[in-house]
């Protein structure tokens, strides 16, 4: 063995261990929502299509928003359903003080549905992403480059522990098809009876950016009827 060969042999001795150990490191796992394939009635009511849907929580403040104590701000379990041409989601929203008398709709006691379609994840809206918001009375907005209140129809009712939201978004783009990925981001926004928003809840992201920036969104996957 000449000189050069030797020296790449240590080398090699002292790197693989740490390049091994780096290579066995899990990688994080990619914040996802799963989504079947079913068609509810748009009416405020927890029907069957819902009942096999997976639930994702909506819980974790926004430092910056959070005006109250952390167990008091309005929280939500989701569910997500698709078929060809709309994503429908079912929010059940915990929060015991409703109010709409914020002037901006974003401050009401609202949820709010972002989605990235074509999941480019880029730092500022293109023309297939929007934000969709639905407040306690049903009452429908939403903004930035993507957003028509047209592609948007909702349903409301008050319960003993907050509300529910259900709502259908039509898709702009291609029929939607199992196994496709969406970029999403949901959010509940809460005004605890002062006229102003006081607190924020996310699913993934904990940044107040979601509406001007989709690089962070989680993913939203399609996936067959349940059997």
């Amino acid at each position: 063995m000449n000189r050069l060969t030797l020296l790449s042999a240590v080398c090699l001795a002292f790197v693989s261990p740490t390049v091994a150990q780096e290579d066995a490191k899990p990688k994080p796992q990619e914040p996802t929502i799963k989504a079947i394939q079913g068609t509810p009635e748009i009416d405020g009511k927890v029907d069957e299509a819902w009942k096999k849907a997976p639930r994702v929580n909506v819980n974790k403040p926004v430092e910056g928003l959070l005006a109250v104590d952390e167990d008091e701000m309005a929280t939500a379990t989701v569910r997500v359903l698709w078929d060809k041409d709309h994503l429908y989601a079912l929010w059940q929203v915990k929060d015991s003080n409703l109010s709409a008398d914020a002037s901006d709709s974003w401050a009401q006691d609202s949820v709010e549905f972002f989605l990235d379609e074509n999941q480019k994840r880029t730092t500022y809206y293109e023309s297939d992403d929007a934000q969709y918001r639905v407040n306690y009375k049903g009452e429908l907005s939403g903004q930035v480059a993507g957003f028509d209140e047209s592609n948007l129809k909702a349903a409301a009712r008050k319960t003993k522990t907050g509300y529910v939201v259900e709502m259908a978004i039509k898709i702009q783009g291609e029929p939607l098809t199992a196994g496709r990925k969406l970029g999403v981001e949901l959010q509940v926004n809460d005004d605890p009876g002062s006229g102003e928003r006081g607190a924020v809840a996310k699913w993934n992201h904990t940044d107040d950016d979601s509406w001007q920036d989709t690089s962070n969104f989680g993913t939203l996957v399609l996936q067959p009827a349940a059997e």
